[in-house]
Parts: structure tokens; sequence; C-alpha cells
């Protein structure tokens, strides 16, 4: 279901230029394989199909600038990012759906296909969402996805996956600037001094209470001594290193300004208000 599009839309050609390290293309949980170049029926695959919820957020893979594309009966909704580095990016068979059934009934407009706030035109930072991924065009009826196309200098489209394997993956979505609290629940790794190592099992951001499954990622905290480390009754935790590997436990973040190191949950961009530990 997909491939497309080199023609009216397309960026124009720019002096090739290495990809940037990416912001992975969608929030959450995601399966894909190197589908690049597989046949369709027009012709090779141009891209990755990132199979995901429907609705999930996509978010941009670099830094650059929006364009909306709505004319394509075989894209449906779409847009085209044009990054600082000169690649140029395809978002395609984004949500054109109102209810949680294949409606089609939404269109290729902000709130439905693109965030609320997403304007063509706009200009974002890496890690801004986007739209959502969904099954317009001749995805239509099909498993959602997004059809992700990299095509370096705005030239000819390369092979995504590279790139995505070594891709920032984000905990959560919010606009640059903005103050943010966060909710880990997941297992711990490993716990000394002032730092816990959490696998993630879910992560819920606020404002607005996003609950976002992100099993198998793992991230970095530091524990200072303000936080508190809470047990259920009858346990008592008074030191980090008391907590084990394997056990659940649910952190608690400080407020914090929106960041893409504190997306992208790196070392020391996080730093925890409470810990709070679960029964096994």
């Amino acid at each position: 279901m997909v491939a497309l599009l080199t023609g009216a839309g397309a960026a124009a050609a720019s002096p090739a230029g290495e990809v940037p390290r990416l912001v992975f293309p969608v929030l959450g949980p995601v399966s894909y394989v190197d589908d690049f170049g597989d046949a369709r029926g027009q012709g090779g695959h141009q891209g990755n199909d990132l199979m995901a919820p429907r609705r999930a957020l996509a978010v941009a893979a670099e830094a650059g600038t929006v364009k909306f594309w709505t004319t394509s009966s075989r894209a449906g909704c779409m847009l085209y990012l044009y990054g600082a580095s000169g690649t140029t990016y395809l978002y395609i068979h984004l949500n054109n759906d109102l209810t949680d059934g294949n409606d089609n009934g939404g269109g290729c407009v902000p709130g439905v296909a693109f965030t609320k706030a997403m304007r063509s035109g706009a200009r974002v930072p890496a890690g801004e969402p986007l739209g959502y991924v969904g099954d317009s065009g001749d995805a239509d009826g099909g498993n959602p996805h997004l059809h992700f196309e990299v095509h370096p200098g705005g030239g000819a489209a390369t092979s995504p996956f590279p790139h995505l394997r070594e891709a920032r993956r984000l905990l959560f979505a919010a606009a640059r600037g903005s103050t943010f609290t966060l909710a880990l629940s997941g297992t711990v790794v490993s716990a000394a001094g002032e730092a816990l190592n959490l696998k993630l099992r879910e992560v819920r951001s606020w404002p607005g209470g996003r609950r976002i499954r992100q099993t198998g990622l793992t991230v970095n905290l530091s524990v200072p001594e303000t936080a508190s480390l809470e047990g259920p009754p009858g346990l008592s935790f008074p030191a980090l290193e008391l907590l084990t590997q394997g056990l659940p436990v649910t952190v608690w973040t400080k407020p914090a300004k929106v960041t893409l190191p504190a997306q992208a949950g790196e070392k020391g961009a996080l730093a925890a208000a409470r810990v709070v530990v679960k029964r096994p």
C-alpha cells in the first residue's frame, strides 16, 4: 500500500548532504522492516512502512519546514518536511478518519490528519508533533501505518532503514520550551548513588495525561536527595541502592522545560521527584 512521489510537490534538489541523526518519526510502539525497493504495483517501494496504532503521533525527524500535500489519491493525506540539513522527508497515509473505524470522514485537515496547531509553511524543531498515523490514500482499509521517505539533498529516495535504526526514540511529545511532568512505569535495571536505570513499560505525560506504551526502552534518571522513595504498605526502601533489578516502580519526574534530550530520556536530562515501588 504505498509508494510514490516525485514530481509535483517534491522538494527542489539541493546539493547532496549527509542525512543527520534523526528523531524516530512515530511516537510509541511501532514495527517495521527494510521494505525499501520492494516491488509495488507502481514500481519499487520508495520508503519504509512504519506500522503503528491509528492516530499515533508522527513527529518531525529533524528541524525544518512543513508543507501539506493533500491532492494525491495514492498518498492520501501527507506532508513534506524540508529538513535544515537539506534532506526532504515524506510522511504519507496520515489519518483521515473521525472514528476508530475506517470512515474516511475527516479529510486532510488540522485536527484530523495534522495536529491542530500545525500549519503548512510552519517551521518546526526536531520532535515536534506533525500529524497522526492512518490509512488514507491507497492504504485505505489496510493496517494503519506511516509510509516514510528520505530524500537526501531533496533528490532521489534512499532507504530510511539505517537512519531509523539509529534514530532517537522519544518518550513523549510536547511543545518545545513548555513545562512537562512524566510518570515513568517500568522495572529497575540498576540503582546506585543518585542514578536509576529503568526499563520502561509506559510513559504518561502532562499536561494532557497522554499514555504511551514504551516497552523495552531504557532511561537513566537522576534521583536527588530531595526525591521521596516510597514503598507499598509494609515495605520500606530508605535507600535507592535497595531497589533491586526487576522491581516494578513508577517514577514521577520534577517539572521541567521540554528539550530534545529530555524527550529522548538522555542521561541527566530527567530528575525524579518521587520513586514509588510497586509490589512484584
